[in-house]
């Protein structure tokens, strides 16, 4: 064997591996650049989770420690494994075994602490998060929550508002209602008319059905009976 051939050899095997980092992401179709030194590669497909009828996206970014794998050596089948730890993004994000987080670059986290059974999501102000199934839909603002859909069913045995609650449309109860005013004044106030099929009564007395003794033309009755 010649000394061409054992270094054509050399050269392969050691281009089965190669380490380096992102130099450049092209996004469609998805491929990037690995640099090792002043060694840059061609433009090569990268390893995501899922490709096939289940798909992932989270592309590679530029200064991602990757590797490069070659088999035999030959770069024309090549691809890229990116994803391992380095300075460049800040390291780990998470130390410890009962976590599993991921952050964004705008700063948004998601983490969930299996020891805590907690899960955080969090985006930062001037975002959303949007849940959407069909036509209903629920978006999450640092201003608050606005909820769409053809109908909303609350099954639950008691509810608490804390604040003021507005109805633009006919509210309608079928338990009954109760209620007080806490900071002062009337319970009740209503602009407009209001219609009774039943008795109205106050303080025991009903509007319809109460009396008063009569006290001759021209005098004031007695206080209803």
């Amino acid at each position: 064997m010649s000394d061409y051939e054992i270094g054509e050899i050399d050269r392969l095997i050691a281009s089965i591996v190669q380490a380096g980092y992102i130099d450049d992401v092209q996004y469609d179709p998805p491929r990037c650049r690995v640099r090792n030194g002043e060694w840059v590669s061609a433009l090569l497909p990268w390893k995501t989770f899922a490709a096939g009828r289940v798909r992932t996206w989270c592309p590679p970014s530029v200064g991602e420690q990757a590797v490069v794998l070659a088999p035999s050596g030959t770069l024309a089948g090549a691809f890229v494994l990116a994803g391992f730890y380095s300075d460049t993004h800040g390291g780990a994000n998470g130390n410890a075994a009962n976590l599993t987080a991921t952050d964004w670059p705008d700063g948004a986290h998601e983490h969930y602490d299996h020891d805590a059974h907690e899960y955080v999501l969090s985006v930062p102000s001037g975002g959303r998060i949007v849940f959407r199934i069909g036509d209903t839909q629920m978006e999450l603002t640092a201003d608050g929550i606005t909820q769409s859909a053809p109908k909303l069913l609350v099954d639950a045995p008691d509810s608490t508002f804390t604040g003021n609650s507005t109805t633009q449309k006919r509210l309608t109860f079928q338990g009954g209602m109760t209620g007080s005013n806490s900071a002062g004044g009337p319970a009740s106030e209503i602009d407009g008319d209001a219609n009774f099929t039943g008795t109205v009564k106050s303080k025991g007395v009903s509007l319809p059905d109460h009396t008063h003794m009569s006290n001759g033309a021209g005098a004031l009755t007695d206080p209803p009976d």
